[in-house]
């Protein structure tokens, strides 16, 4: 009975063994078994990508063992490459270049097949604009012309044509386009207002709007007609002064240089009076308005041969 036993104990004995030698051959077994990772499908974001873009990947892939999985990229610029990294920017790249990756996936142990993505193509750069001014610089009721000047570049080096946009009085739209308006004919008048919205044009897009808000401005009494001499007789002077304001304010006239004897009708206008030189004499007046522009302007009086 004890033989018995004892043949039992080191059946059991020898089973164990064999099945541990067992567990450790499966292990290493599973452990030769290995596979790499594979990707599924990888994507370019964004599909159309400009200079100046960061493009990264939308990559999808496994690995049968539930592995973490690091990728390789290398990105290439019309075949040739330029960066690594699953994202890159296009610090260098112009409109209509081809972009791509190659990506090698990794489980720490095996590598797996390198993918290459679709081409994408290089989109159009838009043209900015850094600034923009107005001539001349303070637009009155009389003003002839208004233009805008702009400031900007193209990314791509594209040349840039120049549009504008008008409105008046932030309702009525300017039919004209260029950057250069006659405000002849829209009848301005103190206070009235323009937007400018100018754009820059590569032949392609263009760029965001760039807005000036441009008001028209009191304007100082001018000349009209631009007479500067007067023929007068000795014993009796009358001389309407040939000054008006375009914003039809009233006006305020004063004398500032003249000989004894002239006076100024303060709100016509009107030289009138006599003087005792017989000589070509000056006078010289300030017309204001209510504003307080002014114009000062010299007139040549000359005796009647």
């Amino acid at each position: 009975m004890k033989n018995l036993i004892k043949v039992l104990l080191v059946f059991f004995i020898i089973i164990i063994i064999r099945c541990g030698e067992e567990k450790k051959e499966d292990k290493g077994g599973i452990e030769k078994r290995n596979t790499a990772p594979f990707v599924k499908s990888v994507q370019i974001l964004p599909d159309s990508p400009i200079l100046g873009s960061r493009v990264a990947l939308r990559i999808d892939a496994g690995d049968k063992e539930g592995d973490k999985i690091n990728y390789t990229v290398k990105w290439f610029l019309n075949g040739k490459e330029i960066g690594e990294g699953i994202e890159f920017y296009l610090s260098e790249a112009k409109g209509g270049d081809r972009i791509f990756a190659e990506i090698t996936p990794h489980d720490g142990k095996l590598s797996g097949e390198t993918v290459r993505t679709q081409q994408v193509t290089i989109g159009n750069t838009p043209p900015k604009i850094t600034s923009a001014k107005i001539t001349p610089d303070a637009i009155l009721t009389s003003t002839s012309d208004l233009s805008i000047i702009g400031e900007g570049f193209d990314p791509d080096g594209d040349s840039l044509t120049w549009l504008c946009y008008w409105t008046l009085d932030y309702s009525e739209r300017i039919t004209d386009s260029s950057t250069t308006i006659n405000l002849k004919n829209l009848k301005l008048k103190k206070g009235s207002h323009l937007t400018a919205e100018l754009y820059a044009y590569d032949g392609d897009t263009v760029s965001t709007p760039y807005l000036l808000e441009i008001d028209v401005v009191n304007s100082h009494p001018i000349l009209k007609g631009g007479i500067e001499t007067i023929i007068y007789e000795l014993d009796s002077i009358y001389f309407p002064l040939p000054i008006i304001d375009p914003d039809g304010d009233p006006i305020t006239f004063e004398i500032l240089e003249s000989p004894e004897g002239l006076k100024i009708d303060k709100t016509k206008g009107i030289i009138y009076g006599t003087v005792e030189v017989t000589t070509t004499i000056e006078i010289l007046v300030r017309a204001t308005d209510v504003e307080g522009a002014y114009l000062d302007a010299k007139f040549t009086l000359t005796p009647l041969e």
